[in-house]
């Protein structure tokens, strides 16, 4: 079916985080909504009519995962991916993030180390300092608007006798890195040399832009899956987030079992009623939105990049190889941390993620969430410019 991304669906009173939460979660209750990784466009229709479906029953007890989960998961990474799953190495997850606590739970214990590679999704370092553990910084390295791996530095963490487990973003959050084989290969070699557990988080690997291809780091070589933990979900592809559903790719039998205990002792595994249908919809039934969508977010890219270049030339876009998630550099105009946040969310109203909420290294960055109509890109770029010139850079 046709999908109109166009439309502006007013989302305030229907418990939305992003637009109802956006004061407790920003600062500001009257700021635009362009932060948090939750598109503005209608679900696919094959995933609203699941859950309908579902909730006409009437009877909302407790649910199990059906074969069905594991075999639309099969599907959506062999055709889309090109990887080959078994049925055995998967296993139903909430999200993506509770994934990260529950093997640092079960894999390392108080002091030991977990390699990250910030600016990265902020839920990392969460998921590490939460469980009193150390979090050893990969940082990115960003020269001439874009980021690259210090594999000397990697592989010097890695050979620490306190690291256990890597956390890995593929492509990356906030910004923008599909990384190439080589890059994945070395990342992959250093983890399985220093028998560190890898957390490949590829939740975004369906939203490739301008041609980029998402390379699974599995694919590359059989003997990494004695130690690398993938996560998929539809959450972000098709904006379903709220319904709690990811798969989560386990090769190695020792490692999944043990995953599998600490979320038992965690007791996070249930799933929420209308997790399973809409997941497997999403999986099985939803090429056409994706296939419409991510043209549309192409266009978004290029009218961004256009509106910076001519009317915020000290404001940077660090061109995106993959995701709707933006990340724009202000260090020419000399802002950062509490500056740049007050310019932004306080004084043009607009609501994005703070850089220095991805590491001391996003400082004089924020995060701009391009998945909205191109009318509420513009008005939040427009708030913008009129603080920009304000101001005087």
């Amino acid at each position: 079916m046709q999908y109109d991304f166009d439309e502006v669906i007013n989302r305030h009173n229907t418990q939305s985080s992003k637009w109802d939460n956006v004061g407790a979660r920003v600062g500001n209750s009257e700021a635009l909504p362009m932060w948090v990784a939750d598109m503005d466009f209608r679900c696919p229709q094959p995933v609203v009519d699941a859950v309908k479906k579902r909730a006409e029953h009437m009877i909302y007890g407790y649910p199990y995962v059906v074969p069905e989960f594991k075999e639309a998961t099969i599907n959506w990474v062999k055709k889309h991916h090109g990887w080959v799953l078994r049925p055995e190495w998967i296993i139903f997850s909430t999200g993506v993030v509770p994934v990260f606590n529950t093997v640092i739970q079960a894999f390392t214990k108080p002091g030991d180390e977990v390699i990250i590679q910030r600016p990265v999704y902020h839920p990392f370092g969460f998921a590490i300092e939460d469980n009193d553990r150390v979090i050893s910084d990969n940082s990115l390295v960003y020269e001439n608007g874009r980021y690259t791996i210090d594999f000397a530095d990697l592989e010097e963490r890695a050979a620490s006798s306190k690291a256990k487990v890597m956390i890995f973003c593929n492509p990356h959050n906030p910004v923008g890195r599909v990384w190439t084989k080589e890059e994945l290969q070395k990342v992959a070699e250093i983890c399985y040399t220093h028998k560190i557990i890898l957390i490949c988080d590829e939740i975004h690997s369906d939203l490739m832009l301008f041609g980029h291809k998402h390379i699974p780091i599995n694919s590359l070589n059989e003997k990494y899956n004695d130690n690398i933990i993938t996560c998929y979900a539809p959450s972000k592809t098709f904006n379903i987030a709220g319904l709690r559903g990811s798969g989560i790719v386990i090769p190695n039998k020792e490692i999944r079992e043990k995953v599998e205990k600490q979320f038992k002792k965690n007791r996070t595994i249930a799933q929420n009623i209308f997790a399973v249908p809409g997941y497997v919809a999403a999986y099985t039934q939803c090429d056409d939105y994706l296939e419409q969508l991510l043209p549309y977010l192409e266009e978004n890219v290029r009218y961004l990049d256009k509106f910076l270049k001519d009317n915020m030339p000290k404001v940077k876009l660090v061109y995106p190889e993959a995701t709707y998630l933006m990340w724009l550099d202000f260090t020419e105009t000399g802002l950062k941390g509490d500056a740049l946040a007050d310019f932004v969310i306080n004084k043009a109203k607009v609501a994005v993620n703070r850089g220095d909420g991805f590491g001391i290294e996003g400082s004089n960055f924020v995060r701009l969430n391009i998945g909205c109509p191109r009318k509420t890109l513009t008005q939040g770029l427009k708030q913008i410019l009129e603080q920009y010139r304000k101001t005087g850079f």
